[in-house]
């Protein structure tokens, strides 16, 4: 199933120009890891991805209804809220479906309504958010739920931002050095849940492990085109070193 279609893109400043033309898919169940030289739109590329920014030509086509979530390198989070207040503070789909129970149970005498919103909690899996969320900052290692975001480190912020992203179960997950400010164990973890949950992934990433046991298909941006790799890491510069032999 086609998640979204990007469409004959191009971006430039000024007269420095990133990228023109590009077109590629996103698919459900792929993890697309995106690769190129540093300073050639691959920021960019995911802030049009995310429609955070504009294209100068071309246009992203999303699936009709499709929820996406994106961690950008620097996070937006409200200083005044602590850290728990931050995750009920998100546009949370799953709080929306608590906030629609909570509200059906003050009309209990509405049975149909009372019944819809016992289905979607159930289909949400809804029942257990406070245990899931306290979980995800627990190996974020976010203990103190009532600290302030604005006494946390650099390093704590994006690791909040990242469990609000991951809490937000989104079709579309699209994440910008998610391994930033992660521990070994951090990182393993991540990679657990990763294949825990089935996300449809598109990132950008150093750490080329992380790719290697994460993605299954390599997007290359290389001097203005895209070269498709459909497998891991390996698989990429195996490929890729052939095609620069030919």
């Amino acid at each position: 199933m086609n998640y979204v279609s990007v469409e004959n893109i191009s971006k430039a400043y000024g007269e420095r120009v990133l990228f023109e033309n590009l077109s590629f898919g996103i698919n459900e169940g792929q993890k697309i890891g995106l690769i190129a030289k540093n300073g050639t739109g691959k920021t960019s590329l995911l802030n049009i991805l995310s429609l955070t920014e504009t294209p100068d030509a071309g246009q992203v086509n999303y699936r009709n209804n499709l929820k996406q979530a994106f961690l950008p390198q620097e996070p937006n989070l409200d200083p005044t809220l602590s850290v728990e207040e931050t995750i009920f503070a998100s546009d949370n789909h799953t709080l929306r479906v608590i906030a629609a129970y909570e509200k059906a149970l003050k009309n209990p005498n509405d049975t149909e309504a009372m019944q819809k919103a016992i289905d979607r909690m159930d289909a949400e899996q809804a029942w257990d958010f406070e245990t899931q969320y306290k979980q995800i900052l627990s190996q974020l290692k976010l203990d103190n739920l009532e600290q302030k975001v604005h006494l946390l480190s650099g390093g704590q912020k994006r690791r909040l931002a990242l469990a609000t992203t991951l809490l937000n179960k989104p079709d579309l997950l699209i994440l910008d050095e998610p391994t930033n400010h992660l521990d070994l164990d951090m990182i393993e973890w991540l990679e657990s849940f990763f294949k825990q949950q089935q996300f449809t992934l598109f990132m950008v990433t150093h750490d080329r492990y992380f790719l290697e046991r994460v993605c299954n298909e390599i997007i290359e941006l290389d001097e203005g085109n895209l070269y498709n790799y459909k497998g891991n890491y390996s698989y990429y510069l195996e490929k890729r070193e052939a095609r620069l032999d030919n």
